[in-house]
């Protein structure tokens, strides 16, 4: 997207964005009437748009041809919503997709940010920037967000809490090298911040010459990703159920990320969300993770003396939400009833109507469900601990 704005409206445009979610693996959030859950969104072919969503669970919605679902998505860091109408539900080399749509316009769902351009990571090189606080401390950073009002800023050093360390209002002196010949050095003030971002407006006493020539290298910079978006794009579509069950025929493997007993084992497609937890957890558990695709995981955890005779290191099995083909319920389901499992399952997912997740969580053969976004490592830990004593009898 060249420039990010209240309303994005162009066609080609929006195809381009929902394309770079099919190839990233990204998940749409869907809510229809009291209903909402997320769901990875795989096919786009200009017509409409196909996202993993089991049958069971399109008829447990009441989902019908015609009406419409609500989808919230996150293209290169940028918040959309969205109406499209549900266009039947089928069957694609043994997934079960839900059919919608392509929308017509993506409305911008974080207008309060300082973030017209967001660079494309695979394109676009770092940007390290350093700012002060008031009481004259130099904070090392990296650009994520470029806008015409001010930048968002992330933490190198992500053990740091960016709330300790600045306050809203604050006064700040923000020095970003953006080329060979060009340096932006601007008084600026802190508009927002979370655990590891800021976002800093530049101040009226910035200077406006140093100011004009930014915003004009920012327009060239979008003017460049704009033409790689367009050499990207494929007018035919983006078919990616069919390329992602091929590349699961090379299976994923496991990854032990803490090598430590007792061990456990989280299933997830999310990389990142694996060492986030092993760092959390290395002083009480091990932690291997494994993407699970499809098919059974006995043979691939054979690392872990996992075999027919029983189920070797691992003590407890952590199933996350986000998975590339089977929901957790599913996952949950085969581990029980086609491969025995006889260690204690928890499911992982997010707080929204907790205490209904932890029910489908136990009717499909889990003993709990833990919250982990927000990510609150002691209730975690606490929850883990309880329930691997339970079920050793410590």
């Amino acid at each position: 997207m060249a420039r990010s704005a209240a309303l994005l409206e162009d066609a080609t445009e929006i195809r381009m964005a929902l394309q770079r979610l099919c190839s990233e693996g990204a998940r749409l959030e869907v809510a229809y009437r009291d209903r909402r859950a997320a769901f990875p969104i795989l096919t786009e072919d200009g017509e409409r748009l196909a996202f993993r969503m089991p049958f069971e669970e399109i008829l447990a919605w009441g989902l019908k041809p015609g009406e419409n679902l609500a989808l919230k998505l996150k293209d290169r860091g940028l918040e959309y919503d969205c109406v499209v109408p549900h266009a039947g539900q089928e069957l694609v080399e043994g997934v079960e997709l839900c059919l919608a749509g392509i929308p017509r316009v993506l409305r911008r769902a974080d207008l309060h940010r300082l973030a017209d351009f967001i660079p494309d990571r695979a394109h676009t090189p770092v940007h390290p920037a350093t700012f002060t606080n008031e009481r004259n401390a130099l904070i090392d950073g990296i650009v994520q967000s470029f806008g015409e009002e001010g930048l968002e800023l992330v933490l190198r050093n992500t053990r740091q809490d960016v709330r300790e360390l600045m306050r809203m209002g604050e006064e700040s002196i923000l020095d970003v090298p953006l080329q060979a010949d060009f340096r932006l050095r601007a008084p600026a003030t802190v508009a927002y911040f979370g655990e590891n971002l800021v976002g800093l407006r530049f101040s009226r006493e910035a200077d406006a010459d140093m100011l004009n020539q930014y915003r004009e290298w920012m327009q060239g910079q979008q003017a460049i990703q704009a033409r790689q978006d367009r050499a990207d794009f494929s007018p035919r579509g983006f078919q990616e159920a069919t390329a992602r069950l091929s590349r699961a025929a090379a299976l994923p493997g496991l990854k032990i990320i803490v090598d430590r007993e007792p061990m456990l084992l989280l299933l997830t497609e999310r990389e990142d969300f694996a060492r986030r937890l092993g760092e959390a957890l290395s002083r009480r558990f091990g932690l291997a993770t494994l993407d699970p695709v499809k098919g059974p995981l006995k043979p691939r955890l054979e690392a872990l003396g996992v075999s027919d005779q029983g189920w070797g290191r691992v003590r407890m099995v952590l199933v996350h939400n986000q998975q590339r083909l089977l929901s957790p319920l599913e996952l949950c389901r085969q581990l029980v009833e086609e491969e025995a499992c006889p260690v204690p399952l928890i499911v992982a997912g997010t707080e929204e109507d907790e205490a209904k997740k932890r029910h489908h969580a136990i009717a499909a053969g889990a003993v709990d469900f833990v919250a982990v976004e927000p990510f609150r490592i002691l209730a975690i830990l606490k929850r883990l601990d309880g329930t691997l004593r339970l079920f050793e009898g410590e």
